[in-house]
Order: structure tokens, then sequence, then C-alpha cells
């Protein structure tokens, strides 16, 4: 998502991460990896429950991880020490002005990558519909 920041700021959106870790390790990846973008800490995982995420230990060792893994590390990602629960799938969110959801992806497999496209889209067409 990082690549897209500035079409996603364009459009006139912002990005914010949820992860499951405590409020600290929100911190830490925050330094680490989001820029300037709000990093907010979950550890109750109410809102990945909320966006209808998948958690389970059968999601993240789904056999698509190995082929996820090797993706990942081809494109020079390095896996460090897993922070917040392992067993919780990601996805993505794009919500209008009123706070419906217009985009939803969400991951089967651990590693699973992310429609970015279709992400800067869905933002695009809601920026262009304008106010509700």
């Amino acid at each position: 998502m990082r690549r897209q920041e500035n079409e996603i700021a364009a459009a006139g959106a912002n990005l914010v991460f949820v992860g499951t870790g405590t409020p600290a390790m929100a911190a830490d990846f925050a330094r680490t990896h989001a820029g300037p973008h709000p990093v907010l800490s979950d550890p109750a995982r109410a809102t990945f429950a909320a966006a209808g995420m998948r958690r389970s230990v059968w999601a993240t060792l789904h056999w698509r991880l190995l082929g996820n893994a090797w993706r990942a590390l081809r494109a020079g990602f390095r896996q460090g020490r897993v922070q917040g629960d392992a067993w919780q799938q990601g996805g993505a969110i794009v919500l209008d002005r009123e706070g419906a959801v217009v985009y939803r992806q969400v991951d089967r497999a651990g590693g699973d990558p992310l429609d970015v496209g279709a992400i800067v889209a869905s933002v695009g067409a809601t920026i262009a519909a304008g106010p509700a």
C-alpha cells in the first residue's frame, strides 16, 4: 500500500493500519513501516471480527502460504518476529465518508497479497461519487 500512498492521497483518501498487537507493538510498526499514516492497536480483534476477517490456524498455515512466502522472499521481504495474533488474517477495507463499506478484501491464507489496484480504484470511485 505504501507504494500507492501518493495515488491514494491524490484521490483524497487516507491510509490507516490496524494490527492485533499491543499499543507498543503498533508504535514500533508505525516507526518502521507506516510512515505518516496512523497505526491502531486492536488486541481484542474487534475490528477484524466486525470486518469479517478470518482467524484460524488453517488459514495461516494454508498450502498457499508456501507460494506467498516464496513471492515475498523474491521481493526482498524477510519475516521477523510475529507481533500480535499469528492466526488472524488481514485484508483491506475502503469506507466512504459515511462509514459504509465500498470495498472489502479478506485474506484467505497467510501472506495473501492485497489487490492494490482494486483498492485504489474503489477509493477513486468513492471520491468521484462525492458526498451522499
